[in-house]
Protein backbone atom coordinates (compact mmCIF):
# COMPACT_ATOMS: atom_id res chain seq x y z
CA UNK A 1 0.00 0.00 0.00
CA UNK A 2 1.37 3.43 -0.96
CA UNK A 3 2.57 5.81 1.74
CA UNK A 4 0.65 9.06 1.19
CA UNK A 5 1.99 12.35 2.53
CA UNK A 6 0.01 15.51 3.18
CA UNK A 7 0.68 18.20 0.60
CA UNK A 8 2.41 21.37 1.75
CA UNK A 9 2.81 24.75 -0.01
CA UNK A 10 6.41 23.93 -0.89
CA UNK A 11 5.18 20.96 -2.98
CA UNK A 12 3.61 23.37 -5.47
CA UNK A 13 6.81 24.00 -7.42
CA UNK A 14 7.58 20.27 -7.45
CA UNK A 15 4.14 19.39 -8.84
CA UNK A 16 4.05 22.27 -11.33
CA UNK A 17 6.25 20.49 -13.87
CA UNK A 18 3.96 17.45 -13.72
CA UNK A 19 0.77 19.47 -14.12
CA UNK A 20 2.04 21.61 -17.01
CA UNK A 21 1.18 19.07 -19.71
CA UNK A 22 -1.94 17.70 -18.04
CA UNK A 23 -4.87 17.45 -20.46
CA UNK A 24 -7.77 17.26 -18.00
CA UNK A 25 -10.17 20.15 -18.60
CA UNK A 26 -12.07 19.95 -15.31
CA UNK A 27 -11.30 22.79 -12.91
CA UNK A 28 -10.53 20.29 -10.14
CA UNK A 29 -7.17 19.81 -11.88
CA UNK A 30 -6.01 23.40 -11.52
CA UNK A 31 -2.88 22.94 -9.43
CA UNK A 32 -3.55 26.22 -7.64
CA UNK A 33 -7.06 25.02 -6.77
CA UNK A 34 -5.73 21.79 -5.29
CA UNK A 35 -3.56 23.77 -2.89
CA UNK A 36 -6.04 26.56 -2.12
CA UNK A 37 -8.84 24.18 -1.13
CA UNK A 38 -6.61 21.82 0.84
CA UNK A 39 -7.68 21.67 4.47
CA UNK A 40 -11.16 23.04 3.81
CA UNK A 41 -13.66 20.18 3.50
CA UNK A 42 -10.97 17.61 2.83
CA UNK A 43 -7.25 17.04 3.26
CA UNK A 44 -5.15 16.36 0.17
CA UNK A 45 -2.29 13.87 0.23
CA UNK A 46 0.07 12.60 -2.44
CA UNK A 47 2.14 9.59 -3.39
CA UNK A 48 4.14 8.45 -6.40
CA UNK A 49 3.37 5.07 -7.95
CA UNK A 50 5.70 3.90 -10.71
CA UNK A 51 6.68 7.53 -11.25
CA UNK A 52 3.08 8.76 -11.52
CA UNK A 53 1.74 11.38 -9.13
CA UNK A 54 -1.41 10.29 -7.29
CA UNK A 55 -3.52 12.73 -5.27
CA UNK A 56 -5.96 11.62 -2.58
CA UNK A 57 -8.77 13.52 -0.86
CA UNK A 58 -9.86 12.52 2.64
CA UNK A 59 -12.92 14.13 4.24
CA UNK A 60 -12.03 15.99 7.41
CA UNK A 61 -15.31 15.15 9.16
CA UNK A 62 -15.46 11.55 7.98
CA UNK A 63 -11.99 10.14 7.19
CA UNK A 64 -13.58 6.91 5.95
CA UNK A 65 -14.71 8.89 2.91
CA UNK A 66 -11.62 9.00 0.74
CA UNK A 67 -10.86 8.89 -2.97
CA UNK A 68 -8.17 9.39 -5.56
CA UNK A 69 -8.19 12.00 -8.28
CA UNK A 70 -7.31 10.79 -11.75
CA UNK A 71 -3.56 10.07 -12.13
CA UNK A 72 -1.59 13.24 -12.78
CA UNK A 73 0.33 12.52 -15.95
CA UNK A 74 0.52 13.65 -19.55
CA UNK A 75 -0.05 9.98 -20.40
CA UNK A 76 -3.59 8.65 -20.58
CA UNK A 77 -3.93 5.43 -18.63
CA UNK A 78 -6.38 2.69 -19.63
CA UNK A 79 -9.08 1.67 -17.12
CA UNK A 80 -7.13 -1.46 -16.20
CA UNK A 81 -4.26 0.73 -15.02
CA UNK A 82 -6.66 2.88 -13.01
CA UNK A 83 -7.81 -0.30 -11.31
CA UNK A 84 -4.21 -1.20 -10.46
CA UNK A 85 -3.56 2.21 -8.91
CA UNK A 86 -6.64 1.93 -6.69
CA UNK A 87 -5.81 -1.57 -5.56
CA UNK A 88 -2.21 -0.64 -4.78
CA UNK A 89 -3.35 2.32 -2.67
CA UNK A 90 -6.19 0.59 -0.86
CA UNK A 91 -8.85 2.93 -2.27
CA UNK A 92 -12.20 2.20 -3.96
CA UNK A 93 -13.04 5.49 -5.69
CA UNK A 94 -11.83 8.00 -8.23
CA UNK A 95 -13.50 11.41 -8.25
CA UNK A 96 -13.48 13.95 -11.10
CA UNK A 97 -13.04 11.62 -14.04
CA UNK A 98 -13.52 13.92 -17.06
CA UNK A 99 -16.38 13.29 -19.45
CA UNK A 100 -14.18 12.80 -22.52
CA UNK A 101 -12.16 10.07 -20.77
CA UNK A 102 -15.29 8.30 -19.56
CA UNK A 103 -16.94 8.35 -22.98
CA UNK A 104 -13.78 7.16 -24.71
CA UNK A 105 -13.32 4.21 -22.34
CA UNK A 106 -16.88 3.64 -21.13
CA UNK A 107 -17.15 0.01 -22.24
CA UNK A 108 -14.01 -1.09 -20.41
CA UNK A 109 -14.69 1.20 -17.46
CA UNK A 110 -18.08 -0.38 -16.86
CA UNK A 111 -16.51 -3.84 -16.62
CA UNK A 112 -14.24 -2.68 -13.78
CA UNK A 113 -16.09 0.22 -12.13
CA UNK A 114 -19.52 1.48 -11.26
CA UNK A 115 -19.66 4.80 -13.13
CA UNK A 116 -21.65 7.71 -11.67
CA UNK A 117 -22.11 11.23 -12.94
CA UNK A 118 -21.32 13.65 -10.09
CA UNK A 119 -24.28 15.96 -9.59
CA UNK A 120 -23.40 19.64 -9.35
CA UNK A 121 -19.84 19.05 -10.58
CA UNK A 122 -20.24 19.91 -14.28
CA UNK A 123 -17.89 22.70 -15.39
CA UNK A 124 -18.88 25.59 -17.66
CA UNK A 125 -16.28 26.74 -20.21
CA UNK A 126 -16.39 29.98 -22.24
CA UNK A 127 -14.49 31.59 -25.08
CA UNK A 128 -12.35 34.34 -23.60
CA UNK A 129 -13.16 36.57 -26.56
CA UNK A 130 -16.90 36.16 -25.95
CA UNK A 131 -16.51 37.30 -22.34
CA UNK A 132 -14.24 40.22 -23.25
CA UNK A 133 -16.28 41.60 -26.16
CA UNK A 134 -19.87 40.46 -25.46
CA UNK A 135 -20.74 40.68 -29.14
CA UNK A 136 -24.13 39.90 -30.63
CA UNK A 137 -27.75 39.98 -29.58
CA UNK A 138 -27.45 37.21 -27.02
CA UNK A 139 -25.26 39.45 -24.87
CA UNK A 140 -27.39 42.59 -25.22
CA UNK A 141 -28.63 42.40 -21.61
CA UNK A 142 -25.06 42.17 -20.33
CA UNK A 143 -24.00 45.15 -22.44
CA UNK A 144 -27.00 47.18 -21.24
CA UNK A 145 -26.16 46.50 -17.60
CA UNK A 146 -22.53 47.46 -18.17
CA UNK A 147 -23.65 50.62 -19.96
CA UNK A 148 -25.73 51.62 -16.93
CA UNK A 149 -22.79 50.95 -14.61
CA UNK A 150 -20.46 52.99 -16.79
CA UNK A 151 -22.93 55.88 -17.04
CA UNK A 152 -23.53 55.98 -13.28
CA UNK A 153 -19.99 55.38 -12.07
CA UNK A 154 -17.23 55.12 -14.68
CA UNK A 155 -18.19 58.32 -16.52
CA UNK A 156 -18.15 60.14 -13.18
CA UNK A 157 -14.61 58.96 -12.41
CA UNK A 158 -15.79 56.90 -9.44
CA UNK A 159 -14.33 53.56 -10.60
CA UNK A 160 -10.82 52.16 -10.49
CA UNK A 161 -9.76 48.70 -11.65
CA UNK A 162 -6.58 47.12 -10.32
CA UNK A 163 -4.79 44.02 -11.56
CA UNK A 164 -4.37 41.96 -8.41
CA UNK A 165 -0.93 41.21 -7.02
CA UNK A 166 0.56 40.33 -3.64
CA UNK A 167 0.74 43.97 -2.58
CA UNK A 168 -2.91 44.93 -3.19
CA UNK A 169 -4.96 41.91 -2.12
CA UNK A 170 -5.39 43.05 1.48
CA UNK A 171 -8.79 44.67 0.92
CA UNK A 172 -10.28 41.31 -0.14
CA UNK A 173 -10.49 40.12 3.48
CA UNK A 174 -12.54 43.14 4.53
CA UNK A 175 -14.73 42.90 1.44
CA UNK A 176 -15.44 39.21 2.13
CA UNK A 177 -16.75 40.09 5.59
CA UNK A 178 -19.13 42.58 3.96
CA UNK A 179 -20.13 40.14 1.21
CA UNK A 180 -20.90 37.37 3.71
CA UNK A 181 -23.10 39.69 5.75
CA UNK A 182 -25.02 40.76 2.64
CA UNK A 183 -25.40 37.23 1.21
CA UNK A 184 -26.35 34.92 4.11
CA UNK A 185 -28.37 32.65 1.83
CA UNK A 186 -25.72 32.06 -0.82
CA UNK A 187 -24.07 28.94 0.57
CA UNK A 188 -24.41 26.42 3.36
CA UNK A 189 -22.44 27.46 6.43
CA UNK A 190 -19.83 24.73 5.97
CA UNK A 191 -19.23 25.70 2.34
CA UNK A 192 -19.09 29.40 3.17
CA UNK A 193 -16.47 28.80 5.86
CA UNK A 194 -14.60 26.51 3.50
CA UNK A 195 -14.57 29.05 0.68
CA UNK A 196 -13.39 31.74 3.08
CA UNK A 197 -10.51 29.48 4.12
CA UNK A 198 -9.62 28.75 0.49
CA UNK A 199 -9.51 32.47 -0.31
CA UNK A 200 -7.37 33.05 2.78
CA UNK A 201 -4.97 30.37 1.50
CA UNK A 202 -4.94 32.12 -1.88
CA UNK A 203 -4.05 35.48 -0.35
CA UNK A 204 -1.36 33.98 1.88
CA UNK A 205 0.37 32.16 -0.99
CA UNK A 206 -0.55 34.46 -3.87
CA UNK A 207 2.80 34.40 -5.61
CA UNK A 208 3.68 30.81 -4.71
CA UNK A 209 0.43 29.54 -6.27
CA UNK A 210 0.81 31.85 -9.30
CA UNK A 211 -2.61 33.43 -8.92
CA UNK A 212 -3.86 36.47 -10.80
CA UNK A 213 -7.01 38.52 -11.08
CA UNK A 214 -8.73 41.89 -11.00
CA UNK A 215 -10.44 44.10 -8.44
CA UNK A 216 -12.94 46.93 -8.90
CA UNK A 217 -13.04 49.90 -6.55
CA UNK A 218 -15.97 52.29 -6.28
CA UNK A 219 -15.27 55.62 -4.60
CA UNK A 220 -12.10 54.18 -3.12
CA UNK A 221 -13.71 51.05 -1.63
CA UNK A 222 -13.47 47.55 -3.04
CA UNK A 223 -16.73 46.55 -4.74
CA UNK A 224 -15.70 43.26 -6.33
CA UNK A 225 -12.84 40.95 -7.26
CA UNK A 226 -11.98 38.00 -9.48
CA UNK A 227 -9.22 35.46 -8.71
CA UNK A 228 -8.01 32.97 -11.31
CA UNK A 229 -5.38 30.31 -11.96
CA UNK A 230 -3.90 28.36 -14.85
CA UNK A 231 -5.65 25.12 -15.82
CA UNK A 232 -4.13 24.09 -19.16
CA UNK A 233 -1.95 25.78 -21.79
CA UNK A 234 -4.96 27.62 -23.25
CA UNK A 235 -7.44 27.71 -20.33
CA UNK A 236 -7.70 29.50 -16.99
CA UNK A 237 -9.98 28.69 -14.09
CA UNK A 238 -11.97 31.54 -12.58
CA UNK A 239 -11.75 30.34 -8.99
CA UNK A 240 -13.52 33.16 -7.17
CA UNK A 241 -15.68 36.06 -8.29
CA UNK A 242 -17.46 38.25 -5.74
CA UNK A 243 -19.18 41.58 -6.09
CA UNK A 244 -21.63 43.95 -4.46
CA UNK A 245 -25.02 42.80 -5.78
CA UNK A 246 -26.60 46.13 -4.89
CA UNK A 247 -24.61 47.88 -7.62
CA UNK A 248 -26.34 47.30 -10.94
CA UNK A 249 -23.99 46.16 -13.69
CA UNK A 250 -20.98 45.68 -11.41
CA UNK A 251 -20.72 41.90 -11.83
CA UNK A 252 -21.02 42.16 -15.61
CA UNK A 253 -18.42 44.94 -15.71
CA UNK A 254 -16.01 42.97 -13.49
CA UNK A 255 -16.43 39.82 -15.57
CA UNK A 256 -15.77 41.64 -18.84
CA UNK A 257 -12.80 43.60 -17.55
CA UNK A 258 -11.23 40.47 -16.08
CA UNK A 259 -11.51 38.69 -19.45
CA UNK A 260 -9.84 41.66 -21.12
CA UNK A 261 -6.76 41.25 -18.93
CA UNK A 262 -6.08 37.70 -20.14
CA UNK A 263 -3.31 37.14 -22.72
CA UNK A 264 -4.10 36.03 -26.27
CA UNK A 265 -2.81 32.53 -25.46
CA UNK A 266 -5.72 32.09 -23.06
CA UNK A 267 -8.52 30.95 -25.35
CA UNK A 268 -10.95 29.70 -22.70
CA UNK A 269 -12.19 30.50 -19.21
CA UNK A 270 -13.49 27.67 -17.02
CA UNK A 271 -15.97 29.11 -14.51
CA UNK A 272 -16.16 25.88 -12.53
CA UNK A 273 -19.32 24.00 -11.52
CA UNK A 274 -22.82 25.12 -10.55
CA UNK A 275 -22.92 22.98 -7.35
CA UNK A 276 -26.51 22.09 -8.23
CA UNK A 277 -27.72 25.59 -7.31
CA UNK A 278 -30.45 26.87 -9.70
CA UNK A 279 -29.23 30.45 -9.35
CA UNK A 280 -25.70 29.49 -10.38
CA UNK A 281 -27.01 27.39 -13.27
CA UNK A 282 -28.96 30.39 -14.57
CA UNK A 283 -26.01 32.76 -14.16
CA UNK A 284 -23.58 30.43 -15.90
CA UNK A 285 -25.94 29.65 -18.77
CA UNK A 286 -26.54 33.38 -19.33
CA UNK A 287 -22.95 33.73 -20.60
CA UNK A 288 -23.44 30.96 -23.20
CA UNK A 289 -20.73 28.38 -22.48
CA UNK A 290 -19.07 26.82 -25.51
CA UNK A 291 -18.57 23.62 -23.56
CA UNK A 292 -19.97 21.93 -20.47
CA UNK A 293 -17.83 19.15 -19.02
CA UNK A 294 -19.39 16.48 -16.84
CA UNK A 295 -17.48 14.94 -13.95
CA UNK A 296 -17.75 11.26 -12.99
CA UNK A 297 -17.00 9.10 -9.97
CA UNK A 298 -15.58 5.64 -10.57
CA UNK A 299 -16.24 3.02 -7.90
CA UNK A 300 -14.16 -0.12 -8.07
CA UNK A 301 -16.40 -3.15 -8.41
CA UNK A 302 -16.08 -5.87 -5.81
CA UNK A 303 -14.08 -8.89 -6.90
Amino acid sequence: MENFKEIKPENYSEFKKIFENLKYELSYYSLSSVFMWDGCLQKVSYAFRDGTLLLAEIDLENPEKKRLLMPVSEKEFPPSRLQEFLSACGYRYYYYAPEDYVEKHRKELETLFNVYEQAGCMDYVYNTEDLALLKGGKYSKKRNLISQFEKNYVDNNLVETLVLNKSNTGDITDFLAYWEKENPEDLRLDMKDCEKKAIKNALMYWEEYELFGLSVYLEGKMAGFAIASRLTADTVTLNFEKGNKKIKGLYQFLDREFAKTLPSTCKFVNKEADMGKPGLVKAKESYYPVKKIKSYALELKSA
